[in-house]
């Protein structure tokens, strides 16, 4: 890890040291039986970041004494500031000396007195990435042809649509992209 410029924060909460980090990026490869014999796969669906910390707090910081002074209530403020956080359940921005992560839940929080730490504690903190998605509504053009027996126009078509979305534009028109999830998209012209 690199020299620590500044403490790490949890939505503003200091802390006085990070003592170990950990990212994990995973993803799902969905597969399919087929009829002559064997499983195939059209797609990686990417699951959100999950960052683990265990963090250090004490009433008489060493690291950041200029910041925070001593204070025989930190601990118990802060801890107590952490809680309620976790029970607000709204994203936090977690920032690292190395890194910003934003939109992130908290997935568990460990508050743990021991003989050793004193009136000082290791916290392990979980995280998780939220995705946020957004309803969008489009007009399906005539020349996709009309509904029913009665060739009334098609209507309209409403998705939610994350990040895969998006348009271009070039020689020949526009194209846009709506997207149902990651990897399956309806194009139109």
């Amino acid at each position: 890890m690199a020299m620590a410029t500044q403490p790490v924060s949890v939505d503003g909460i200091e802390f006085d040291a990070l003592i170990d980090l950990s990212e994990t990026w995973e993803s799902d490869v969905p597969s399919y039986p087929t009829e002559a014999g064997f499983v195939v796969s059209d797609t990686i669906i990417l699951k959100p970041l999950t960052l683990s910390m265990t963090l250090y707090l004490s009433n008489m910081p060493v690291t950041w004494r200029e910041r925070h002074g001593s204070n025989t209530s930190r601990v118990q403020d802060v801890t107590k500031q952490l809680e309620e956080l976790y029970f607000q359940k709204t994203p936090v921005t977690v920032i690292t000396s190395d890194k910003t992560y934003r939109n992130m839940a908290i997935v568990s929080i460990e508050l743990t007195k021991t003989k050793e730490t004193g009136a000082s504690r290791e916290i392990p903190i979980s995280f998780q990435e939220i995705r946020v998605t957004e309803s969008r509504t489009t007009t399906i053009p005539d020349e996709y042809g009309k509904s029913g027996a009665t060739g009334v126009n098609a209507g309209m078509a409403n998705t939610t649509a994350g990040e895969t979305q998006g348009s271009t534009s070039g020689e020949g028109g526009s194209r846009s992209s709506i997207a149902w999830g990651i990897g399956n998209a309806f194009d139109y012209y």
